[in-house]
């Protein structure tokens, strides 16, 4: 009996040793557990100069993803693999010829393509990367060093000063456009570096980053038969097809089934966001700071333009375009309106005549001379201040914009910024005179960075002509959340028989209302099923539908308004977000990012959705009330600011 027992026993054994033997699997991501899903946030630490992998070097020993797979009978008749991944959450499907424009990959090395599978079990690796189909576009200069730094800027005007050609037509350049010699110099300087930047053999894998959001994982597996199949710009997916064009791996197997030819696609997933956290400091890019005589200022360690700083830090300080589309009528008032002394309703209307044209302040907003002043990391590194300074000298009046741009760009997602915006308004309701923003623009002007190509053609963004020249290929994209003291309706012309109907005379004085203005500039680009200009209107769900205006058929860019409480800005902080989709974009405001309420909405059938990679920016500007209209608070009529005014950025998070 007993030795029966344990022959049985034997028998067990060795029939649970075949079933284990046999047992298929692939697992991608295998170094890292066993859980259904695998979340790992980007590591930004070298995303600025070398593009972000996952995982990184810092996240595993070699800075690799392991994958693992075992298929008994299979590896008996199949004799090759490999490996794709696919970013799901924003994609288009995979089928449909936009599909090629999807993020994915396999090899980090595009010339490799089928490898031979060796045994039944086999182990191997990938990672995530920047550029995986090798693009020469997105190639360029070595940039591990500061390109704009003083020395290297002073050094391209030696070499314009050694051209007497060059020099001469840099002379009469700055002649025709009014400015000095030395500020047409140094101008040219930053267009010489800034064009050269583009030329060279360097991988640039940061110029198309990895997306965030959910990656899927393929693993196919080939006979001989099938290898012949499979196209070479599928094996080798930095290749084209016949048309030039790139082919998705994932909707080619879709499409192309053959006996030959086995895919496996992974339960497994993996989910990824990116953290932009402040604490690695603000960095000055020379090149956009356009007054050729300003002073840094070096009192923080955490704000500048040294080496470290070019390579670790995350922000940097945004100098607003300076528009002198109208001219700022100011009266030479210092005042804080919201404060321990507010700017009252009385003094705003006794203040309406109380100074003649000549003692008005004939100016424009400004920014400020000195980087770094109106910037500031926090001492424990939790949060960057903006500051909008105030006014100490009646005879030096200005009010000057401030902000901080993100150095990591990326191309799509649901970017939210954790921030602390200035009460907006006293307890009279009257406006500080400030535009708060959590914005998107596009990483760079030149042809990597184009949008989708369009035979209807965009309009550049800074030509207001009657008969603008439209482009195919342009590179301008950008996405708004501004917020600001203004109206809820539009001009009441544009409500045509409707105008009666809506209460567009409502006094916006009397309320702590501000608008949160939704804008995408789609560059007039007519392609949309339903492009429109006037008022209209886009459903959003079943039930709700957000009211859009284009102030004209060549207006480059669409708006809705949505009313917010002047409460917010009392919080300590508030979520502004923005999710941009390969379809749709959708604005959203909270107080966590569990509760937020769509503000806003936009499809692909009422306006151009940008495909470029953008970076996020946050602004505290001087507007013109001009630009809202109907105007419900003049901004010549208040005050220049008395002591800073001062916002907060904690973070920004990209999921």
């Amino acid at each position: 009996m007993e030795k029966n027992r344990k022959k049985y026993w034997w028998l067990l054994l060795l029939l649970l040793g075949l079933i284990l033997l046999k047992t298929n699997y692939f697992r991608p991501m295998s170094n890292f557990g066993r859980n259904k899903t695998v979340t790992l946030d980007m590591d930004l630490d070298n995303a600025v100069i070398e593009g972000i992998t996952l995982p990184s070097v810092a996240q595993t020993k070699d800075g690799t993803g392991m994958f693992e797979f075992r298929f008994f009978t299979l590896s008996k008749k199949y004799k090759y693999y490999k490996i794709y991944y696919q970013n799901e959450s924003y994609k288009f499907a995979d089928t449909l010829p936009l599909g090629n424009e999807n993020f994915y990959g396999s090899w980090e090395d595009v010339s490799i393509g089928f490898k031979p599978i060796e045994h039944h079990r086999t182990k191997d690796f990938f990672r995530i990367v920047g550029n995986p189909r090798d693009e020469k576009i997105y190639y360029g200069a070595d940039l591990s060093e500061n390109t704009f730094s003083p020395e290297h800027i002073q050094q391209v005007i030696n070499s314009i000063h050694n051209v007497p050609e060059w020099y001469q037509s840099i002379v009469e350049k700055a002649e025709k456009g009014g400015r000095s010699v030395d500020e047409q110099l140094y101008l040219d300087a930053l267009w010489v570096i800034s064009d050269n930047k583009n030329k060279g053999d360097v991988n640039h894998r940061w110029k198309r980053n990895p997306r965030v959001g959910e990656y899927s994982f393929m693993l196919v597996l080939c006979k001989e038969e099938g290898l012949n199949e499979i196209p070479d710009y599928v094996q080798h997916i930095g290749q084209t097809d016949e048309n030039g064009q790139f082919v998705n791996p994932f909707g080619w197997f879709e499409t192309h089934k053959s006996k030959n030819i086995k895919v496996i696609k992974s339960k497994r997933k993996l989910k990824t966001r990116a953290v932009i956290s402040v604490d690695k400091g603000v960095f000055i890019d020379e090149s956009k700071v356009t007054n050729v005589g300003y002073q840094l200022d070096t009192t923080s360690c955490h704000c500048g333009n040294d080496d470290s700083l070019y390579r670790s830090a995350l922000y940097e300080q945004f100098f607003s375009s300076i528009s002198k589309q109208y001219t700022l009528r100011n009266i030479p008032v210092i005042q804080d309106v919201v404060g321990e002394n507010p700017y009252t309703r009385e003094q705003y209307e006794a203040n309406r005549n109380r100074f003649d044209s000549t003692e008005l302040q004939m100016n424009w907003p400004v920014v400020s001379e000195t980087p770094c002043q109106t910037v500031r990391l926090a001492d424990d590194g939790s949060y960057i201040s903006l500051i909008n300074p105030g006014n100490d000298d009646p005879n030096n009046l200005h009010k000057e914009s401030t902000g901080i741009r993100t150095r990591v760009g990326f191309t799509y997602g649901k970017f939210r910024g954790k921030i602390k915006f200035p009460v907006m308004l006293n307890d009279e309701n009257i406006w500080n005179g400030l535009t708060y923003a959590f914005w998107l623009i596009y990483s760079d002007n030149h042809a990597w960075n184009n949008r989708r190509h369009d035979d209807a053609g965009y309009v550049e963004k800074n030509d207001d002509s009657a008969n603008p020249m439209r482009l195919a290929d342009y590179h301008y994209s950008e996405i708004d959340i501004e917020i600001v003291k203004a109206s809820r309706f539009w001009p009441k012309d544009y409500y045509g028989r409707r105008a009666d109907s809506i209460n567009v005379v409502m006094d916006e004085t009397q309320n702590d209302d501000v608008m949160y203005c939704c804008t995408n500039w789609d560059l007039a680009v007519p392609s949309p099923k339903y492009f429109s200009w006037g008022i209209d209107s886009i459903p959003y769900g079943k039930e709700k539908k957000f009211e859009t205006l284009r102030w004209y058929q060549l207006y480059k860019a669409l708006t809705e308004r949505a009313p917010m409480s002047n409460k917010a800005f009392k919080e300590p902080y508030y979520y502004y977000e923005i999710e941009w989709r390969p379809t749709e974009i959708i604005w959203r405001l909270g107080p966590s990012p569990d509760k937020m309420q769509v503000m806003g909405y936009m499809n692909d059938e009422f306006t151009s959705i940008p495909n470029n990679q953008m970076k996020a920016i946050v602004t505290q500007e001087y507007h013109y009330s001009e630009w809202w209209p109907p105007i419900v608070w003049e901004q010549g009529l208040i005050p220049y600011n008395k002591t800073d005014i001062e916002g907060r950025v904690y973070e920004i998070v990209v999921e």
